[in-house]
């Protein structure tokens, strides 16, 4: 009996042991040469046969060429042509869409890519013009309501609905020239000059240039790598010009409004003390013998150059990827070195055969520093193998930049009556715009 039930004992010991073993036994690796064929993947291995956990990536060129279509906002901090009713500036006027190029050259190793990138924007432009319903008051607002100037004389000179060259505005000098206490031919305090009512238009053009050129080192693109960090140089170079026009038929008005006194116009010593230079000597006279009544133009011409020179930070990264395209998207950003320079030039002249004419120009630079960065994302289809369509839409944002509008807010009088220019670099300018193209790899 003892015997019997140490066998039983043992049957189920025996028993118990294999099936823990069955249990714990891996079960028999699945054919994976469906599913993963070997020749579908190329990974290293050394040559113990270990594996390594890279792909094995030859190097290629890469070429790519888009074409741009870029705006940009105006966020000019220029002072206005002239103040009143009918008030404008060349911040009112909006940038149209320009095209430009883009053409980048990269090569690529196992790991990085070296890519070289330039851009070119060429006319970005921005006009507007028009014409006034009311007058242009050249002595300002405070003389024409302040100055014991009659009521007859502000009525016919525009009434309450005038427009204002103040000290404060673009052709301050014509506002200096205005208000000029002097002799009795030289003294201009004792009438107003003033632009005709519905006789004015105006003008005002900005024009940005925009070239992009960098150099980066990132990581190579591959699939299943999300994100690239990359560094580089870059030099932008954003040149601008800015113009500004009035035009008008000039006239005159004693302050009483009996034109008993005044010289009718305002005088070459006038021009003088205001600090313009004299190209043709004579004053503006009014024109009371024959019409039409003399015509007056006055121009204003801004430009500022920048060039910025740094280094920079990339991010590229890879939203989703598949056998056909590819959705991602890429930011850069740094901090450079600004060299920037502007300049001013006026001119006042009245339009006839050898007319009286003076002008007044400023310039000066500064070195500073600049912001520059960059956001977009992009969408690329794969055509063939080394056949590639690229899309996108990008945001371009610099601060610390000369404007060519706001360089005539830095015209400046010392206290030893010297005028001169501190070139503005509080700048900010956003382009952002569509980006089409090819790219082609090689071999």
């Amino acid at each position: 009996m003892r015997l019997r039930s140490s066998r039983w004992a043992a049957s189920v010991l025996a028993l118990g042991m294999s099936a823990a073993a069955a249990i714990a036994q891996p079960p028999a690796a699945p054919a994976t040469d469906a599913a993963y064929p070997s020749e579908a993947l190329n990974y290293t291995f050394d040559d113990g046969g270990n594996f390594y956990d890279e792909l094995d990536l030859s190097s290629q060129f890469r070429f790519q060429a888009d074409w741009v279509s870029y705006t940009r906002d105006n966020q000019a901090k220029n002072i206005p042509l002239f103040t009143g009713s009918e008030s404008v500036s060349q911040r009112d006027a909006d940038f149209s869409y320009q095209s430009g190029y883009r053409l980048n050259l990269g090569f690529m190793n196992e790991d990085y890519e070296l890519e070289g990138s330039f851009l070119k924007l060429d006319g970005l432009n921005s006009s507007l013009n028009g014409t006034l319903t009311n007058a242009v008051v050249f002595d300002g607002e405070a003389v024409f309501f302040g100055g014991g100037i009659s009521n007859p004389a502000r009525d016919a000179a525009g009434g309450a609905s005038a427009n204002f060259l103040e000290s404060t505005t673009l052709f301050s000098a014509i506002n200096a020239a205005a208000n000029h206490v002097a002799g009795a031919l030289d003294n201009e305090t004792n009438e107003l000059e003033y632009f005709d009512p519905a006789s004015v238009t105006y003008q005002v053009h900005y024009t940005s240039n925009l070239q992009d050129f960098d150099v980066n080192l990132k990581g190579r693109r591959q699939s299943g790598r999300l994100l690239r960090f990359g560094f580089g140089y870059r030099n932008i170079q954003l040149n601008e010009g800015g113009l500004a026009a009035l035009r008008g038929e000039f006239n005159t008005i004693d302050v009483d409004g009996n034109e008993a006194g005044g010289n009718d116009g305002l005088s070459n010593a006038a021009f003088v003390a205001a600090g313009l230079n004299v190209v043709t000597a004579g004053g503006f006279s009014q024109n009371t013998l024959t019409p039409p009544p003399d015509q007056l133009l006055f121009r204003s011409s801004t430009n500022a150059t920048n060039q910025l020179n740094g280094a920079q930070a990339t991010l590229d990264a890879t939203f989703l990827e598949s056998e056909y395209f590819s959705i991602g998207g890429y930011a850069k950003a740094g901090i450079y070195h600004n060299r920037a320079r502007g300049s001013i030039t006026e001119s006042y002249q009245v339009l006839e055969n050898n007319p009286p004419s003076y002008t007044r120009s400023f310039s000066d630079g500064k070195d500073r520093v600049a912001f520059a960065g960059n956001l977009g994302v992009t969408g690329t289809v794969f055509l063939r193998d080394n056949l590639r369509l690229f899309g996108g839409y990008e945001l371009m944002y610099l601060s610390g930049v000369a404007l060519a509008p706001d360089q005539s807010g830095g015209v400046q009088t010392d206290i030893a009556i010297v005028t001169s220019l501190n070139l503005q670099t509080h700048g900010q300018v956003l382009f952002h715009g569509g980006r089409v193209g090819i790219e082609i790899l090689f071999p």
